[in-house]
């Protein structure tokens, strides 16, 4: 089985590299840091291609697949994880990081499954896997960018689900709740830390939630949502945006 993760030199995506090695999958590793994807395959004892790439520029996310086929087989399974994020006032955001933003996380990951997809479809089989985020499901103050980014990466791969259902592709949305990695570590930094209600949410671990993944793609499910706590933004979304508006971080109008 070859497996292509992006965004897989940290966190979730180096999680899901170490769990399908271990599987026995060959691996496809890719993020700007090519050293460390280096590391990441060796330590890992898979049969691994690393490409170093920025996906932020979006039209060319998928440069680096023809030379990942050639290396290892066709993909069969696609994680489409490479993202940022960003939180603070949002009336003070710089825009070019903004749309920066933009490109990694809504439009390299659809370019991307635009380009794997129909080759997938050809052959009948194949799975694509789309790391959105659980504030696609409910508003989250002083992260209305990285929000807007997620809700719109989610409505289409779960739009895309549907569509090829009988293509013998499978598609799978994943919704990660706060999870403890280096990402959200940078992002909440940047607001002086975990507060108010930040510092009560339950958090994941990026072993576990791709231990979830893994299984997840062998039971073709249509959606993960980790931790199960965050269920609850599904359901009751304005609730859970008034709880981080009311008691989380805000920027000050006074």
């Amino acid at each position: 089985m070859h497996v292509a993760i992006t965004g897989a030199s940290s966190g979730i995506g180096k999680a899901l590299a170490q769990e399908y090695a271990r599987a026995g999958a060959k691996l496809t590793l890719v993020a700007r840091r090519k050293e460390v994807l280096d590391q990441i395959a060796r330590e890992s004892g898979a049969t691994a291609h690393t490409v170093g790439a920025d996906l932020s520029d979006s039209p060319h996310a998928a440069d680096w697949v023809a030379a990942s086929e050639k290396a290892l087989g066709p993909i069969d399974v696609l994680v489409n994880n490479a993202g940022m994020d960003n939180m603070g006032p949002t009336l003070e955001a710089d825009l070019a990081e903004c749309i920066a933003l933009m490109h990694l996380n809504l439009l390299s990951p659809l370019t991307l499954a635009q380009h794997v997809a129909p080759r997938m479809a050809a052959r009948r089989s194949g799975h694509i896997v789309n790391i959105a985020s659980v504030a696609a499901l409910a508003p989250v103050p002083m992260k209305a960018w990285y929000g807007a980014s997620k809700a719109g990466f989610a409505m289409f791969s779960e739009s895309l689900r549907y569509e090829i259902l009988k293509s013998g592709v499978h598609v799978m949305t994943v919704y990660p709740g706060p999870i403890n990695t280096p990402m959200a570590d940078k992002s909440y930094e940047a607001v002086g830390g975990r507060k108010g209600t930040a510092a009560l949410m339950p958090e994941g671990k990026p072993e576990t939630l791709a231990r979830l993944i893994r299984k997840g793609v062998e039971s073709r499910k249509a959606r993960i949502v980790y931790p199960a706590f965050y269920l609850s933004q599904m359901f009751a979304p304005n609730l859970s945006g008034w709880l981080a508006g009311t008691f989380g971080p805000k920027p000050d109008f006074s």
